[in-house]
């Protein structure tokens, strides 16, 4: 998945990205969690029922994206600047 920056658009629920101070590569492997993430929130029923380990471990991961995001300032996105 070769991924553009600009083309950047969180999910609902998640922080934007965009405003944190994050270097270009981190941003786009924060940006992968958050897409694998988004993807198991929104099947989290059949998770829960039929691949519980991988519903845990994804908790864990969500937890660790955080710890890692949060490294980062915070500073409001200026859509008129680029990332």
């Amino acid at each position: 998945m070769n991924l553009q920056i600009d083309d950047y658009s969180p999910y609902p629920g998640f922080y934007d990205l965009r405003d944190f101070t994050l270097p270009k590569k981190l941003f786009k492997k924060l940006w992968r969690v958050q897409d694998m993430l988004a993807h198991m929130r929104d099947r989290a029923e059949y998770f829960k029922k039929w691949h519980p380990g991988q519903w845990e471990r994804a908790k864990e991961l969500s937890g660790q994206y955080q710890q890692r995001l949060f490294k980062y300032k915070e500073e409001p996105h200026d859509p008129k600047k680029s990332t």
